[in-house]
């Protein structure tokens, strides 16, 4: 985890999202910074989404031909159960713990891993949420 102090509910999905494949966790990723319902005044999240999106074009190739259907994939449907009922603080924490987790994912292709790296700036996204990776209790 990057965040030292998360509450049990976050650190909890964390762990949800830790069994997810790679793809599913893009995805979530994804809804989640599309859908968010806080507000990153000093960060580009439109770049980021993109990021995500092509990462998620490479790995599944019908994306961008098909609707997703969120209901086929009912162990994201709980994690954004779940993440519903979290407090607003708890939200943004999580959303920086999902990001981490894909940053240190291995997708089995250099070149998505090499993307990955070099643009999921996760530590700037922290950062534009106000939320320091190494604040205390």
């Amino acid at each position: 985890m990057l965040l030292n102090y998360n509450s049990e509910k976050v650190i909890d999905l964390v762990k949800n999202v830790e069994n997810l494949k790679n793809i599913d966790k893009v995805r979530l990723a994804i809804y989640l910074l599309e859908n968010k319902d806080f507000s990153v005044d000093n960060f580009d999240i439109e770049k980021l989404i993109a990021l995500l999106k092509e990462i998620l074009s490479n790995l599944d190739p019908n994306y961008g031909k098909v609707i997703t259907n969120f209901a086929i994939y009912k162990n994201l449907m709980l994690i954004l159960a779940k993440y519903m009922e979290l407090p607003y603080l708890d939200k943004k924490k999580f959303s920086i713990e999902l990001l981490f987790n894909v940053y240190e994912s291995d997708f089995k292709d250099d070149t998505i891993n090499k993307k990955i790296n070099e643009e999921l700036n996760i530590y700037d996204y922290s950062f534009s949420l106000n939320i320091d990776t190494k604040q205390e209790k």
